[in-house]
């Protein structure tokens, strides 16, 4: 496949070198921005975007200078119609559109496709190994606007089911002054960890009297230490039998109590999360007449933090329990939950995980765009982007009391009852285990695009482009898991935990590492860390597209009417990279194995708005879209089996997802800076991703080389009949629902808006023989927005309430010991804001974020709690000044 290089050298040749071509962006965010300080003023004209817009669109404006209505992106998208997020550490990381998950969101910063990713803890998802945008990595302040695209045209990049998502810095020569500067400073303060965090912000700018260049430049940096709290008890399980059972009257009893499900750790856990995140950004504006532009823009993010996880549980499905352990008493609902148990002879145990983490982004891009006549203009880009995460500190120290002669009891409303065991006392146990997974992930995105359009004539516009794009993607993770026998956890530090009423010590991680340094080298010898085959995988994408395009802006019936129709083609070569165990005489080994594909994707699409009235459009659009595939479904991990004809792994040669989406939208301009918008949509899916197993398949259909099969032994050979377990393209399925939006001032100060979307969908997980349908995962059948406001020229305030309902979270295909499903409940959010303007130049203001300290709740089977965790209240009280 063929790749091209960008190197910081040619980068800078080409700023010098570049042709006069021109920004991949469309002319809606060529459009000029006037920076104003009224929160009324930015949603007028975010509202004045989506009105004049072909196809259906969102927007979000900074108010003012480096200042946007919410701490974290995503937490800002979440006030557009259709957006729902996920949170880690009590913070916006993920964001799905119209019930399509992150995995079907596309992001682009500047123009240019992105990815960034960070690490979370394990029940929100750990290290992000998918397509998804991980929001937390950047800071609000860095960007001048967001828009999200709900439906698609030709000249719009491929890649999204859902939307796609721009993220835009400002751009200096829209500013009104030669020299414009700005500083933010805040002090935050969370109510639960009772931490104090700074967090500051500056953007300077500058243009030349004749507008011809600017230069701006804008910084942002933020503390932030958060203390999670809670419990939760690693889900349920019905796959284990008690042994001993007091509380049971016979072996019937015994046998029905289990059938039932019951927690498999039942643990309270302490979170500490301190994260540090700094920002950058520089552009370079060139506008030597009215015909031509530059822009040289820079990004870079830099998110670190550290986590210490420290967890006292009683692991139940561990086998020195449940084997071992006398069921005193209990109690079991109609549905088959043990809703609490009491258990003599247990064993506890208690974790401390200590993590290290940063996420480095960097994005460099040259755009320009240049008018050879009234008729006849040409744009383009050239950039690339990287986000590196890594996790180079994984290290999990757990310390065992086992045999202990007394009680303990659980209820799954969360309470712990160690009845009188002093979880405190470090001679009471002893170390079993240190565990090390360092890992890391890897993107690149490598973009280069060329347009031109031409207007045929006062009602007609022809636009064509092409562009390359290439994407690589590596992930790595290793272990070394040594175990320890008769090591007293007296013999090294620690410190006291305490929360809900119980008490524990919890190992220093260093200071037990340090102790057991000896031990750790006796046990691995020589040996390095293990590699994690599913996890150590690459993946190389290379997609060169072009389209045409035509456009309108005419009238139907004496009404106006404007739209465009145009057809894109992908072609999208794939080569994936990754371990695979294989079955031998001697044992089971681990082999280097890769596979290729290439797919073709013809995506037309059509967008038409009529003018029904001055103040009313309606709009239709129709488009065939695509989102590739997971990049988890691509790994060519699994197992080969040359004895029994067997074969297990991703599908290196999967299709993408691909659907036909439909959207119809009605919206009244009712009054100034005013509106009432409904839309429905529609998308028949008859491409979704599933696992199946296929009998009588000849090797070729792996995808795998033949060499993976050689020294085997066994009777199966690339001549052979297989079974082929893995990943499909299988039979889809539709989704649909409605939004309704309301915006409006009232009065001379005050205002309000107001939105809510239903969405619905069916998935076939199954294949076209043996169906199973059920929701998408990620899927808030009901999201809710609202804001009040009140502005003047001196004091503005501003509440703000998010909502949304029930979520799953795993497939029903791949839901675990014995449950049918897997979800998070739905969250309620109400934040604060308020400023007041001491002067022309300073602002002082408040916010209070998460007022109502809202969990973060999973369930299993509906009814069976999973992780019930909060992390409090943020406030922030800060000052801004500006000339």
């Amino acid at each position: 496949m063929t790749t091209f290089q960008l190197k910081p050298l040619a980068l800078a040749m080409t700023v010098i070198a570049v042709p006069v071509v021109a920004q991949a962006q469309s002319a809606e965010l060529l459009e000029e921005i006037e920076v104003t300080a009224s929160y009324r003023d930015s949603l007028s004209k975010a509202l004045n975007q989506k009105r004049y817009a072909v196809g259906s669109k969102d927007t979000i404006l900074a108010e003012d200078i480096a200042d946007f209505p919410d701490l974290n992106l995503a937490e800002s998208l979440q006030r557009i119609p259709g957006v729902a997020i996920t949170r880690d550490a009590g913070e916006g990381r993920n964001i799905s559109v119209r019930g399509l998950g992150p995995q079907f969101t596309r992001v682009r910063i500047n123009g240019l496709e992105a990815i960034s990713t960070t690490g979370g803890t394990d029940s929100s998802g750990g290290a992000n190994r998918s397509r998804s945008f991980d929001f937390n990595t950047f800071a609000s302040e860095l960007f001048s606007n967001l828009t999200v695209h709900k439906t698609s045209s030709a000249d719009l990049d491929e890649g999204s089911l859902g939307a796609t998502v721009d993220l835009n810095t400002g751009k200096p020569l829209d500013y009104d002054d030669t020299f414009t500067f700005a500083a933010n400073g805040q002090m935050g303060y969370n109510d639960q960890s009772e931490e104090v965090d700074p967090r500051a912000s500056f953007l300077i700018a500058g243009k030349n009297e004749a507008e011809t260049f600017g230069w701006m430049a804008s910084y942002s940096y933020s503390d932030r230490n958060i203390l999670e709290q809670g419990f939760s008890t690693v889900r349920w399980s019905n796959s284990e039998n008690f042994v001993n059972c007091s509380a049971c009257a016979d072996e019937a009893e015994l046998a029905a109590l289990n059938e039932g499900f019951f927690p498999r750790i039942p643990r309270y856990g302490n979170l500490t999360h301190e994260q540090q995140r700094q920002g950058f950004t520089g552009t370079l504006q060139f506008r030597p007449t009215d015909s031509t532009e530059i822009l040289v823009d820079y990004l870079t993010s830099n998110f670190e933090a550290t986590r210490q996880e420290e967890f006292v549980s009683v692991g139940i499905k561990e086998k020195f329990n449940y084997e071992v352990v006398d069921v005193v008493d209990y109690t079991m609902d109609s549905n088959g939950t043990i809703t609490s148990m009491t258990l003599d002879d247990y064993a506890v145990r208690i974790e401390n995980r200590f993590d290290e983490l940063e996420t480095k982004f960097d994005q460099f891009s040259i755009r320009a765009s240049h008018d050879f006549s009234e008729s006849l203009r040409v744009d383009g880009i050239i950039g690339a982007s990287e986000s590196n995460f890594s996790n180079p500190v994984q290290t999990t120290a757990i310390i065992d009391a086992y045999g202990i002669d007394g009680s303990f009891t659980y209820t799954d409303n969360g309470n712990l009852d160690f009845h009188g065991f002093d979880t405190t006392n470090p001679d009471n146990f002893q170390l079993f285990q240190l565990r090390h997974r360092p890992n890391s992930v890897d993107n690149t995105f490598q973009t280069i695009a060329f347009n031109v359009e031409y207007d045929i004539n006062d009602t007609w516009r022809a636009k064509a482009g092409v562009s390359s794009k290439s994407y690589e993607f590596e992930v790595q993770e290793y272990r070394a898991e040594p175990k320890f026998a008769g090591i007293s956890a007296a013999n090294f530090g620690g410190n006291i935990v305490s929360m809900e009423g119980v008490s524990w010590f919890s190992p220093d991680v260093g200071d037990v590492y340090a102790f057991a340094a000896a031990d750790v080298d006796a046990i691995m010898g020589d040996r390095p860390y293990e590699t994690r085959p599913q996890d150590n995988r690459s993946v190389t994408e290379d997609d060169t597209g072009f389209y045409l395009q035509l456009s309108w802006d005419s009238e139907l019936a004496g009404l106006p009417f404007r739209g465009n129709f145009g057809v894109r083609h992908v072609t999208t070569e794939v080569e994936s990279s990754g371990w695979t165990k294989r079955k031998t005489a001697d044992g089971d080994e681990i082999i280097p194995v890769s596979a290729e594909n290439e797919y073709d994707d013809v995506l037309p699409s059509l967008n038409l708005a009529l003018d029904v009235r001055e103040d009313m459009v309606v709009r239709f659009s129709v488009a065939d879209v695509m989102a590739r595939p997971s990049l988890g479904d691509l790994s060519p991990y699994g197992s080969i089996d040359t004895y029994n004809g067997e074969v297990s792994f991703g599908n290196p040669k999967l299709d993408p997802f691909r659907a036909r989406a439909y959207d119809l939208s009605y919206e009244w301009y009712f009054t100034d800076d005013a509106v009432l918008a409904l839309a429905y949509f529609y998308k028949d899916v008859n491409s979704f991703i599933t696992s199946a197993s296929e009998d009588g398949h000849p090797w070729s259909e792996t995808g795998l080389d033949a060499s993976a099969l050689e020294g085997a032994g066994g009777t199966f050979d690339e001549n052979s009949l297989w079974n082929i377990n893995k990943k499909v393209n299988g039979e889809g399925g539709e989704l649909e629902g409605f939004e309704i939006q309301y915006q409006q001032p009232v009065l001379d100060n005050f205002g309000v808006i107001l939105n809510y979307t239903y969405v619905d969908s069916e998935m076939n997980y199954g294949t076209k023989e043996d169906p199973l349908y059920d929701a998408l995962t990620g899927m808030s059948k009901n999201t809710y927005n609202a804001t009040a406001y009140y502005e003047n020229d001196v004091f503005s305030a501003r509440v703000s309430f998010s909502k949304r309902s029930d979520y799953m979270t795993r497939s029903p295909a791949s839901t675990r010991n014995g449950l049918t499903y897997e979800g998070t409940l739905g969250t309620t959010n109400v934040d604060f804001v308020a400023t007041y303007n001491l002067n022309d130049n300073t602002t002082l203001s408040f916010e209070g974020i998460n007022l109502t300290d809202e969990p973060n709740v999973q369930v299993v089977d509906f009814d069976r709690i999973v992780v019930d965790h909060t992390t409090g209240r943020q406030f922030y009280l800060g000052a801004k000044y500006k000339f």
